[in-house]
């Protein structure tokens, strides 16, 4: 991962992406932006009380420091699960849906979170793109393997030929989880596996999100994987986080387009 500053901005790059030519991607912070409050800085996100125009703005200074164009942007209506849309064109909402996928150059999908791991999956070969969203609900009905599904179906991709990086997400030692949660990560992985997930930090089993999916890429194929190595919840200055500040904050995003 490095970090490249433009227009005010501050972008979050993946190295594996750096001179890929056929596509475009990074993860946006908070420095820079309109949004003022508890959203303060660029916050992407208008479901959680910040004024939709200052959010459509940021997206357009995000979107012009990335070279991409903004009106032609496809979204998400994330409702944590593993539904996938295939869009080809621009401008488009796909409702209850948590991952996107494209042959479409020019075409920029935006995926938003403000704890979970969003994560753009490349093939190079078959020239396809995806982007997908995924907290541990996600992660469960497993979002990722529901990704390849359909880019193997539309493009004929193998997990071979990916490329995917994994935004920041919260780490395990913000991330304590309860009892009800437990029996769900046991009734999916059965046995001891679950455990390697787990830590105990003050008494409390806390959740890796990120060696689960970690472990998931691994399963599936998929070899060349990046996974940015920042906390949400321990970045303030930075990225923004539901389980630090509560319902009313902003949402980062990762914005992906082939060229």
């Amino acid at each position: 991962m490095f970090i490249e500053e433009k227009n005010g901005l501050k972008l979050l790059r993946f190295d594996s992406f750096k001179g890929l030519a056929g596509v475009t991607c990074a993860v946006s912070t908070r420095p820079g932006g309109v949004s003022e409050g508890p959203y303060a800085g660029l916050n992407l996100g208008t479901g959680s009380g910040d004024d939709p125009a200052a959010a459509k703005q940021n997206l357009a200074l995000f979107c012009g420091a990335l070279g991409v164009d903004a009106a032609k942007m496809a979204f998400m209506r994330q409702r944590h699960t593993a539904n996938v849309a295939v869009v080809e064109e621009g401008g488009q909402r796909a409702e209850n849906t948590d991952a996107l996928v494209t042959g479409t150059p020019g075409l920029p999908l935006l995926t938003l979170s403000a704890d979970c791991a969003l994560t753009v999956f490349y093939d190079e070969e078959h020239k396809a793109l995806a982007v997908a969203h995924s907290g541990w609900r996600g992660a469960l009905l497993n979002v990722y393997g529901a990704v390849l599904n359909t880019m193997r179906m539309r493009f004929g991709t193998l997990p071979e030929n990916l490329i995917a990086g994994v935004s920041p997400m919260i780490s395990p030692a913000n991330y304590p989880v309860k009892g009800d949660f437990l029996e769900k990560l046991s009734a999916f992985y059965p046995g001891p596996e679950h455990r390697k997930w787990l830590i105990v930090k003050d008494g409390a089993h806390c959740f890796s999100l990120r060696e689960l999916l970690r472990f998931q890429l691994d399963q599936l194929g998929v070899k060349k994987h990046e996974f940015m190595h920042l906390c949400t919840y321990e970045q303030k200055d930075l990225l923004f986080s539901y389980r630090r500040d509560g319902a009313a904050t902003g949402h980062f995003g990762l914005v992906a387009a082939l060229k």
